[in-house]
C-alpha cells in the first residue's frame, strides 16, 4: 500500500458520557504543514462546528459517502452535521466530500481514472485548520471517496469487525477535532472481494449488511467486470444461437452426445466464433475492460478424437485427472491473440481450476491480454504457502510461481472456510500474514474469495483478509489485539490468548485440510488444547462479568465453545460405538445454533436444506449416526458384537498379502496396530511433508459372536473406508469385493453364511488407495460391528 502522511492527526473527546471514551489520540508521523496550525473542530461539546459539503454535480459514490459520514458522526456524537452544496467557510469548518471543484481549487491531486492496469484506486484524507477533505477515485467501479470516509471514521475508533449491528464498535465522543494531516492511500491489491457462496443461508438483510461491511473495510466487488465464472464458456457461443447451425463447435460427451455447456476446443470454427463474440462485445461497449469465460464446474472435456489426442496426460496431484491445461489454454490463447489485434487494451479472463490448475507445457508464450483466476481447490488450507511440512502448499507455491512468471494478470480464487460444513471454527490467521506477503511479492492482482455467511466459523478471517488486501504489511497480531481490546473490553487479554491457542493448534497439526473434507478434529483440538481453551474462556467470562456489551459478546464465545465440545463429544461417542449418544450430541449442536441465532442467525447457522446431503454437514453426521444406532438398538437390527477400536495393520506395497493369506490369524507377522476410526495418514503413515503411504494395506481384527444366532441373518457394517477398491474376508473366506466403495459412508455386507456362532470370528479388510491428493486415502475411519436384522 502506498501510504503518504504529511502531518499528524489527533482526535479528542471532552465531557464524555457514561461509558464513553474520554479521549482518542491517533498520531501520524511527519510534519510538513505548519505545526502551529490549529486543530479542525467538527463537533464541540455536543454542538456542530462544521458542515459537510457535497457539490450538486456529485455522483452516487460521493452522495453515499456524505450520507454515511453524516449518519455515523451523529451516532458517535449525537450531533447531525448539515449537508450543504456550497463550500463557503464563513460559517465554520467544512468537510469536502468527493473530487469536486472546491477540492480541485485547493490543488489536491485525487487518484482518478480506470485503465487496463486497474491500479488507479485510492483516496486522499487531508485536514487543515478550516477544511477536511475526504475524496477518492470514483471512476468506473472505484469507491475511493467512501473508503476515505471510513478510513477517517476508523481513525475516530470506529470498527466493523463483522456485518450488522453485532460486529460494530463505535465510540461515544462529545468533541471531535482533527489535527493537520495529509494522507494518501492506495491498495496493495486491485481485486478485494469475498462473496457468499450459498453453502450457508443468506437473507436479503445478510446481503445488505455484508455489502455495507465491505465498504467499511475497503473491499471492492468491481461491479460490471466480466469474470470467468463456472460455465461462462457459453457466452462465447450461446447454444440458442449456434447449436442447431454449428453443432461441431460443441463438445462430445462420453456417450457421443453433443453438450451445450462445453465447447470442442480443437475445432477451428470454435475459435473463430469465440473471437467474433468477444469483438462484438467490446465494439458494442467501449467501457468494458474484461471478458471472462470458463468451462462448467467439475472436470469437463470433449471426447472427440482430436481433443483426446491433444491431452498430454500429465498427472495433477489431485488437480484434475487428466490435466486439460494444454488443450484449454491453447484455445484461450488463440482467442486472446486474435482479440489483441483490435483491442490490446482489454483483458480476457479465464480460470485455472479443476483440470486446468497446472500451467500448460506445450503452447509457448501466452498472449499479453490473457489473465487467469487461479482457483486451487485441491490444496491444504491449514498451512501457509510453501510450508516445508505440507507438500500441497509447496505445489501451490510452484503453480503460482509459474503463473505469475508467464502471465501479466493473475488473481486468486480461494475458499474461506476451506474445510467441511460442520461449522466448527476455521482458524486461518496464522496463514494470512505470510500468504499475503507472498501474493504481494509475486504481483498477484487480488482475490475473489468464496465465503460463507457463518461469522463464528470464519471469525476474524474476513476482517484480517480485508486489512491485508489493502495493506499486505499490516500486522495481524496488532489487528487481533485491537479487536480484543475494542470488542471484548476487560476480557481482551484472555480472549486474545484463546484466539491464538486455537490458531496454534491448527498450525501445528500434521493433518492436511481441504474444502468439504471430514476433519479429524479430535487430533487437533486435543483434550489438553480444550482444557486450555476452557480455562481461558472462564477467565474471560470472569473479567467481563456483567458489563455490557462485553458480557454478551463473551457469551457468544461460550456458546461457540460448547458447540465445539459437543462435536468432539459426538465423535468420541461414535469412536466408542455409542451411536445413540452421538446423535444426542448432534442435537445439542443444533440447539446451540438456535441459541446463537437469538443474537444473529449468521453467527453459526443451520445448513440450508439443499446442502444438507453434503457429507460434512452436521445433518450428515446426525443421519449417519442415527442409521448406525438403528442398526444396533433393535429399530432396524440388533448389534451382536462391536469390532475392536484398534486393529492389526500392515502395508502391502509388493501386493503379497493375498498369496500368503494375511487374512488368516497369525499370518504375515509382524503387524502394527492402529485406530480403526482414524485414517492411516494420521497414525504415522505419512512423511514429514504429509505425503502418505499409497497402495494396498491390510486390516485384521477378531471378535466373539453369541451362540444363538444360528439361522439369523447377520450383517457386517464397516463405518467408513477411504479406498479405491477393497476386499473383505470373514473367517478366511472372501465375503465381498468392491471396486470403489463410497469413502465417507457406512456400508453393509451380508455375512450370514460366513460367521461362526459362539466362536471368535476374524475379519480382514484389504484396502487399495491411489497416491495422495486433496482427500484422505488411508483406510478405515469409523467403527465396524456385526448385527442381525430385526424380526
Amino acid at each position: 500500500m502506498c501510504l503518504h502522511m504529511l502531518s499528524g492527526m489527533a482526535l479528542a473527546a471532552s465531557r464524555p458520557r457514561m461509558g464513553a471514551y474520554s479521549a482518542v489520540f491517533l498520531c501520524f508521523v511527519a510534519a510538513l504543514l505548519p505545526s502551529a496550525q490549529a486543530a479542525l473542530v467538527l463537533v464541540e461539546r455536543g454542538e456542530a462546528r462544521a458542515v459537510i459539503v457535497l457539490p450538486p454535480e456529485s455522483g452516487a459514490v460521493s452522495t453515499q459517502a456524505a450520507q454515511e459520514l453524516q449518519s455515523c458522526l451523529e451516532r458517535i456524537s449525537g450531533v447531525r452535521l448539515e449537508i450543504v452544496s456550497k463550500a463557503d467557510t464563513a460559517g465554520g469548518a467544512r468537510i469536502l466530500i468527493g473530487p469536486g471543484p472546491a477540492v480541485k481549487e485547493l490543488g489536491i491531486d485525487i487518484p482518478s481514472g480506470f485503465t487496463l492496469q486497474m491500479n488507479e484506486e485510492g483516496f486522499v484524507l487531508r485536514a487543515t485548520d478550516t477544511t477536511l477533505v475526504l475524496a477518492g477515485n470514483e471512476s468506473g467501479p472505484y469507491r475511493g471517496t467512501i473508503f476515505a470516509v471510513y478510513a477517517f471514521l476508523e481513525s475516530l475508533g470506529c470498527r466493523w469487525y463483522f456485518p450488522g449491528p453485532w460486529g460494530e464498535v463505535l465510540p461515544t465522543l462529545d468533541t471531535i477535532s482533527v489535527e493537520p494531516v495529509d494522507r494518501v492511500e492506495r491498495p496493495d491489491f486491485r481485486f478485494r472481494n469475498i462473496w457468499y457462496s450459498g453453502w450457508m443461508p443468506v437473507s436479503e438483510e445478510d446481503r445488505a449488511n455484508f455489502t455495507a461491511w465491505q465498504d467499511h473495510n475497503r473491499m471492492t466487488t468491481l461491479q460490471g467486470m466480466s469474470l470467468p465464472g463456472d460455465g461462462t464458456i457459453t457466452r462465447l457461443a450461446p447454444a440458442e444461437q449456434y447449436f442447431d447451425t454449428h453443432p461441431d463447435i460443441y463438445a462430445i460427451g462420453k456417450e457421443g452426445e453433443r453438450m451445450k455447456d462445453m465447447l470442442c476446443l480443437s475445432e477451428p470454427e470454435t475459435v473463430r466464433i469465440a473471437v467474433q463474440t468477444i469483438l462484438d462485445t467490446f465494439r458494442a461497449d467501449p467501457e468494458a475492460k474484461t471478458f471472462g469465460f470458463a468451462p462448467p464446474d467439475g472436470h469437463p472435456q470433449c471426447f472427440c478424437e482430436r481433443c483426446q489426442r491433444a491431452i498430454p496426460h500429465f498427472g495433477g496431484k489431485g488437480f484434475g485427472e487428466p490435466s486439460l491445461s494444454d488443450s484449454w489454454f491453447a484455445f484461450a490463447n488463440a482467442v486472446a491473440r486474435e482479440v489483441y489485434k483490435e483491442f490490446p487494451d482489454r483483458w480476457l479472463f479465464t480460470n485455472g481450476y479443476a483440470n486446468r490448475v497446472l500451467p500448460p507445457e506445450g503452447i509457448g508464450a501466452l498472449s499479453p491480454n490473457l489473465g487467469i483466476q487461479s482457483a486451487m481447490l485441491d490444496s491444504c488450507t491449514f498451512h501457509p504457502i510453501g510450508d516445508p511440512r505440507c507438500w500441497q502448499r509447496q505445489i501451490y507455491q510452484g503453480v503460482l510461481d509459474r503463473w505469475t512468471r508467464e502471465l501479466n494478470c493473475v488473481f486468486i480464487y480461494d475458499y474461506d472456510p476451506g474445510k467441511g460444513l460442520e461449522n466448527l471454527p476455521f482458524p486461518a490467521l496464522h496463514n494470512l500474514q505470510p500468504d499475503f506477503a507472498y501474493f504481494k511479492e509475486r504481483g498477484v492482482w487480488g482475490f475473489w474469495t468464496e465465503g460463507q455467511n457463518c461469522w463464528m466459523v470464519t471469525h476474524l478471517n474476513y476482517y484480517i483478509r480485508a486489512k491485508l488486501m489493502w495493506d499486505a504489511d499490516a500486522n495481524v497480531r496488532e489487528l487481533v489485539a485491537d479487536y480484543c481490546a475494542r470488542f471484548c473490553g476487560p476480557a481482551a487479554a484472555d480472549l486474545e490468548k484463546y484466539i491464538w491457542t486455537l490458531e496454534d493448534a491448527v498450525a501445528a497439526t500434521a493433518f492436511h485440510e481441504n474444502w468439504g473434507r471430514l476433519t479429524p478434529w479430535r487430533t487437533i483440538l486435543t483434550p489438553e488444547c480444550m482444557t486450555a481453551l476452557e480455562d481461558l474462556l472462564v477467565r474471560a467470562e470472569d473479567a467481563a462479568g456483567s458489563t455490557a456489551p462485553y458480557a454478551d459478546r463473551i457469551r457468544v464465545y461460550r456458546l461457540v465453545h460448547e458447540h465445539i465440545q459437543a462435536f468432539l463429544a459426538m465423535e468420541g461417542a461414535a469412536e466408542r460405538g455409542e451411536f445413540a449418544q452421538a446423535v444426542q450430541q448432534a442435537d445439542r449442536m443444533g440447539a446451540l445454533r438456535d441459541e446463537l441465532a437469538k443474537t444473529d442467525p449468521a453467527l453459526l447457522p443451520h445448513t440450508p436444506e439443499w446442502a444438507r446431503g453434503h457429507s460434512s454437514t452436521l445433518e450428515y453426521y446426525r443421519e449417519t449416526y442415527q442409521k448406525l444406532a438403528h442398526q444396533s438398538d433393535g429399530t432396524v437390527g440388533t448389534r451382536l458384537a462391536l469390532l475392536p477400536l484398534r486393529w492389526e495393520f500392515k502395508t502391502d506395497p509388493e501386493e503379497r498379502g493375498v498369496l500368503y493369506q494375511w487374512y488368516l490369524p497369525a499370518n504375515g507377522q509382524p503387524w502394527d496396530t492402529i485406530d480403526s476410526t482414524l485414517h492411516w495418514e494420521m497414525q504415522g503413515y505419512q512423511d514429514e511433508r504429509g505425503w502418505a503411504y499409497a497402495g494396498k494395506a491390510w486390516y485384521r481384527a477378531a471378535v466373539a459372536l453369541p451362540g444363538d444366532i444360528e439361522g439369523k441373518p447377520v450383517r457386517l457394517t464397516l463405518g467408513g473406508v477411504y479406498n479405491t477398491g477393497l476386499w473383505v474376508w470373514v473367517n478366511g473366506v472372501l465375503a465381498d469385493h468392491r471396486e470403489r466403495q463410497d469413502t465417507k459412508n457406512p456400508f453393509d455386507i451380508d455375512v450370514t453364511s460366513h460367521v461362526q456362532p459362539g466362536k471368535l470370528n476374524t475379519v480382514a479388510v484389504l484396502v487399495n488407495t491411489l497416491p495422495p491428493d486433496r482427500n484422505a486415502r488411508g483406510g478405515l475411519h469409523r467403527r465396524a460391528f456385526f448385527w442381525t436384522l430385526a424380526p
